[in-house]
């Protein structure tokens, strides 16, 4: 069965049982521990996304009856991929540039969970931990470049840093000056899932490369911002609202039977160019039931989603999940396969008490008792009650 554990709130304060306490305890002292992070983790200085995923499902699939609705269709497909690009990645060179007060209650969680992997006290388990995220934003490099924790990103060098699995398998030890003492250093691995914006292609070499991602991001907008009409892009955005591919194949047929594209057709090979710029631009996977076939084709997703995978299977392992809904198919079905480890635990902390059942749903055929769902009575949960429940582990 599993465990739901509701912690109450009293004026901005986290109220949490001894036995809850001793719970967290006991999973984060004897536990190889890893962390899930969605949209929902950034959202405090990105927003979440919309659903852009059911929009292109039904474009994909739409049978365009003439050469113009197969014209309407490409245009359709950049002014998408042009309104989330404004909207989720856009935003990310302005925002996560440098380190401000805003970064405040990241850089806490960042020092909590220091502190719990220094005063870790198993030697059968070492000081480091897992964080995985289908986020394309930098905000948890920053995090741990403002913390005594060292980050590994996968990246490795100075002048032309490159990004490879194997750098996952380092531990970092710290020896004292005068003795042959050695202490392991908390660290901890960054796998983005859905690649990054500081993912580059070495169109030399092959493989991934760091990049400036500000550059990167300014000098795409500048190129293509006037290709697409801004009064357009709102008219596109306040139309769809739907949350089902059919219902979004409906709101496909009336955008177009409408005249909203007419003045565009004769550019639809500049909309076309676009669309393969984008894809060759940002090396992430993007908001379209098109990743999970994506996720397979490209070396490096194959891999970080083999490493999570095998996370997972691992004795005693701990998945840590926030902000993340589970409606990545792929994940979600790793996650599935994996609780066949009767000594996995999976503590999944849902930003409202209601949607406990929609994660019921999701994993409504698995019968075991590996997760535990911890929420908010009468609250939601923010980052800061996030950081406020972590710390009790430590306190």
């Amino acid at each position: 069965m599993d465990k739901i554990i509701k912690i109450a709130v009293d004026a901005g304060k986290v109220t949490i049982s001894e036995d809850t306490k001793s719970i967290l305890r006991n999973l984060f002292s004897g536990c190889r521990v890893n962390f899930l992070f969605g949209a929902g983790f950034s959202a405090n200085l990105l927003g979440t996304l919309s659903n852009n995923e059911v929009i292109f499902e039904a474009l994909q699939k739409y049978q365009a009856k003439n050469e113009d609705e197969r014209k309407k269709v490409t245009i359709l497909s950049a002014f998408l991929y042009w309104s989330f690009f404004v909207r989720c990645i856009a935003p990310i060179s302005s925002k996560i540039s440098t380190y401000d007060s805003s970064f405040d209650p990241y850089k806490e969680f960042g020092d909590i969970v220091y502190r719990i992997f220094s005063e870790r006290g198993n030697p059968a388990l070492d000081r480091q931990f897992s964080i995985f995220t289908t986020n394309y934003d930098p905000i948890i490099e920053l995090i741990f470049d403002h913390s005594n924790c060292i980050c590994n990103d996968g990246f490795e060098g100075r002048i032309e840093p490159r990004f490879s699995t194997d750098n996952y398998s380092k531990t970092y030890y710290r020896q004292a000056i005068f003795s042959n003492r050695k202490a392991e250093i908390p660290s901890v691995n960054l796998l983005k899932l859905h690649g990054s914006v500081t993912w580059g292609q070495d169109i030399f070499w092959g493989g991934i490369i760091y990049r400036q991602y500000r550059d990167k991001i300014g000098c795409f907008t500048n190129t293509y911002s006037t290709l697409f009409d801004t009064t357009i892009v709102s008219t596109i955005d306040a139309h769809f609202t739907a949350n089902r591919p059919d219902e979004a194949n409906k709101q496909i047929q009336s955008l177009f039977a409408s005249s909203i594209f007419d003045t565009l057709l004769a550019k639809e090979d500049d909309y076309g160019k676009f669309i393969q710029a984008y894809k060759m631009a940002f090396l992430i996977v993007n908001p379209t039931k098109e990743k999970f076939s994506d996720t397979l084709l490209n070396k490096n997703y194959y891999e970080l989603l083999r490493i999570f995978s095998n996370e997972l299977e691992k004795e005693n392992s701990l998945l840590v999940v926030n902000g993340f809904s589970f409606r990545d198919e792929h994940i979600l079905d790793l996650v599935k396969r994996s609780m066949v480890n009767p000594s996995l635990k999976i503590l999944i902390f849902v930003y409202q008490a209601t949607a406990i059942g929609d994660f019921q749903r999701l994993f409504g055929e698995v019968k075991n008792n590996n997760i535990t769902y911890i929420a908010l009575d009468g609250e939601n949960l923010s980052l800061n009650y996030f950081n406020q429940i972590l710390s009790h582990i430590h306190s």
